[in-house]
């Protein structure tokens, strides 16, 4: 595939259904991590996947919405998935990849955006702002340090200090990138 993956499984290996699971913009595979722990799932495969340029990984060159579809209908045909579930950005991915006909199973969608109206405030400023020449790329890193802190209250307590450590572990600049796409 040449693109580096982080990826989760969890669930039987041999299960006649495998469910990918897309995190959100920002997130990786540790925000499935509890929902692949519930024993009520456990009959399922669940294979979960960064999105290339968040966390630990490396972006692709091409970060348009379309190529993103094309990358997790390859990786899902790839594994075997039927269903696809996605978060916010992973959502919004899975949507892409049904439109474009990549993808003809069920799709399980938490939190997509419709449209710009619909995206986080923060982001569209940020955007604004990443346009800027040098402080367009210090907005960008001083976002990456103190988002995960802000949103340490809205995270499960017992679960934040993971998950905002993974939100924390993007690079800026390919966030930046990708939001701009």
């Amino acid at each position: 595939m040449g693109e580096r993956w982080q990826i989760r499984r969890a669930g039987a290996a041999d299960a006649p259904h495998r469910v990918l699971m897309i995190p959100g913009g920002m997130c990786t595979t540790e925000f499935y991590a509890d929902v692949m722990a519930e024993p009520a799932v456990a009959g399922l495969g669940m294979i979960a996947v960064t999105q290339p340029g968040f966390g630990p990984t490396e972006a692709p060159a091409d970060v348009s919405m379309e190529h993103y579809a094309r990358l997790m209908a390859d990786f899902a045909a790839d594994a075997g998935c039927d269903t696809v579930v996605g978060h916010s950005l992973g959502a919004n991915v899975a949507l892409e990849m049904a439109a474009l006909g990549l993808f003809h199973g069920p799709l399980v969608l938490l939190s997509p955006t419709f449209s710009h109206g619909d995206e986080e405030t923060f982001l569209t400023v940020l955007n604004a702002l990443g346009r800027v020449p040098v402080l367009g790329g210090a907005a960008w890193t001083a976002m990456i340090r103190l988002l995960p802190k802000a949103l340490k209250r809205e995270l499960p307590p017992h679960r934040s200090e993971a998950l905002a450590a993974a939100m924390g572990s993007s690079d800026p600049a390919a966030c930046r990138r990708i939001v701009r796409a």
